[in-house]
């Protein structure tokens, strides 16, 4: 480490001598710049060597230590002041303290008193400079991570998890510079997609990078515009500029994206809104307009207002009707989904475009109940499906081809589930059929083997055999008794020991009600 410069300033030549050879200074890491006898002098090395420590006497010419140390302090806060004093100025000194000196030292100068003095100037410098560096590194890295706390402050604000004194503190923070609370803003949700099917998921980040990094020169000029990306790794822009027609801008964004770069762009257009406030309702709508990509094709622009159709009855999206349907298709209950889609579509649309929303939030459903069950792809995007409600007419033969939809789909999950049942009363009757012995097999054990409720392998034994889990394994139990009663010479308790039942007095009745003799009589009659 660097060695620490130290000025001696004294108005007696024998002081500083002796200051100067009390100590090693080099083995103390320092090493002496220059002495000066008055606190002019004084000054002006200061500001020419910048040392890092001074040990300076209070009486001195012209300028005592105090006010020297006083000016020193007041330029360079850094520099540490060490006032030499004697015994009549002790209390003197002490005031010294008040001003910033780190420490005094008494005459004569011992040279062990003067050692500890160094050693505890020189650990604070070292403790400063440390602090400082570490601090200089948090800067840095906060400077490395500002670009990313600031998308994460906007993606909160998007997401309406913020209040309005968080937004105001951190735009300011993050020097965004728009007009809060006046005039209204407009929210584009962008989707990017490659045009090639062998893109890798490298290339894909690379272009969305691209597009975003021309998105942003294209409003490089307008202050009054935000581009970042979501989570859903989407491009966002946040147009505060009431002066520029902002659907026009992302038509022509969509244009030149597209000559620029071999992709697709879908854009999805909010409302405008005027609460900043009300941000993340704007966002729900370029989301919500962006989703019906699959309803209008590729490179599209869809305005929410055109989506939802103002001019007739809107189509409100029923959370508690989509949990449901999807709830049934799960199951394979296609009665149940037949009668929520009924439910969904029992509304006086006034044009097909309405239908057509509510279509793809049932089509949604449906896709989400697919991927769950792991059924095949021709169920989660069904393209005959999509085309017939583009091109279809009228409001009947949508809800037929959808109605049709869901009915194939629930259909095909029950078929599987109907197989995946059969398997496990397979397995279940293997694992009874091996286990008949242990007096501790029940329903619950069972059940727990398999990863299932006792409650749900009960109804499905039940559903599946015809008979309840303890009607099944006691006939298990007493055919087994049956065959063990011919071809062995066992006594009774020890068969009923074979089948898992050790109370030789329960055997005997549980054996004679299912088999209708007692064991004796049958062993006799064998």
């Amino acid at each position: 480490m660097e060695k620490l410069k130290v000025l001696i300033v004294d108005d007696e030549y024998l002081i500083r001598n002796l200051l100067r050879l009390r100590i090693d200074w080099e083995q103390q890491g320092m090493t002496i710049i220059g002495e000066a006898s008055n606190a002019g002098e004084a000054l002006e090395l200061v500001d020419k060597e910048k040392p890092d420590i001074i040990f300076t006497d209070i009486c001195m010419p012209f300028m005592d230590g105090i006010e020297f140390s006083g000016m020193v302090l007041e330029k360079h806060p850094d520099i540490k002041i060490v006032v030499v004093t004697g015994h009549d100025e002790f209390e003197y000194a002490r005031r010294s303290l008040k001003l910033g000196v780190i420490d005094f030292i008494l005459k004569p100068i011992r040279a062990s008193e003067l050692l500890s003095v160094t050693d505890k100037v020189k650990s604070k410098i070292y403790e400063e400079r440390s602090r400082d560096q570490e601090m200089e590194k948090l800067k840095e890295e906060l400077e490395r991570n500002f670009p990313f706390l600031k998308e994460k402050f906007l993606n909160q604000w998007l997401m309406g998890a913020l209040s309005m004194e968080e937004i105001h503190e951190k735009a300011n923070y993050f020097k965004i510079p728009v007009c809060f609370g006046v005039g209204l803003f407009q929210i584009a949700v962008m989707e990017i997609s490659s045009a090639s099917a062998e893109q890798t998921e490298e290339q894909m980040i690379l272009l969305k990078m691209k597009c975003k990094n021309k998105i942003e020169a294209f409003y490089q000029a307008d202050s009054k515009v935000i581009v970042l990306l979501d989570t859903r790794n989407q491009i966002v822009i946040i147009s505060f500029n009431q002066d520029s027609d902002f659907v026009s801008d992302c038509e022509l964004l969509k244009a030149n994206l597209i000559n620029a770069y071999p992709c697709f762009i879908n854009i999805g257009i909010g409302r405008k809104h005027e609460h900043i406030q009300e941000v993340h309702l704007g966002y729900q709508e370029a989301s919500r307009a962006l989703q019906y990509k699959a309803f209008v094709g590729k490179n599209q622009v869809v305005f929410f207002e055109d989506v939802i159709d103002n001019k007739g009855e809107q189509y409100h999206s029923s959370s508690d009707l989509l949990q449901k349907l999807q709830f049934y298709i799960s199951v394979g209950s296609s009665e149940g989904a037949s009668q929520i889609v009924s439910s969904i579509f029992d509304v006086s649309f006034s044009s097909v475009s309405q239908f057509r929303i509510a279509a793809m939030d049932v089509i949604t459903e449906c896709q989400h109940a697919a991927i769950e069950q792991q059924i095949e792809n021709e169920f989660i995007f069904d393209k005959e499906t999509l085309v017939s409600i583009l091109t279809a007419d009228n409001l009947p033969e949508l809800k037929k081809t959808l109605e049709n939809y869901v009915l194939s789909l629930s259909g095909a999950i029950c078929s599987k589930n109907q197989a995946k049942e059969g398997n496990l009363i397979s397995q279940v009757k293997e694992y009874l059929e091996n286990n008949m012995s242990d007096p501790e097999l029940g329903l619950a054990s069972t059940a727990a083997a398999f990863f299932v409720s006792p409650g749900h392998l009960g109804r499905l034994m039940k559903k599946e055999i015809g008979q309840t889990f303890v009607e099944y394994v006691t006939n298990l139990r007493m055919k087994r008794a049956e065959t063990l009663l011919k071809t062995t010479d066992l006594k009774g308790y020890q068969v009923g020991e074979k089948v898992g039942i050790a109370d030789p007095h329960y055997f005997s009745i549980l054996f004679k009600k299912t088999i209708g003799r007692s064991v004796n009589e049958y062993r006799s009659s064998k």
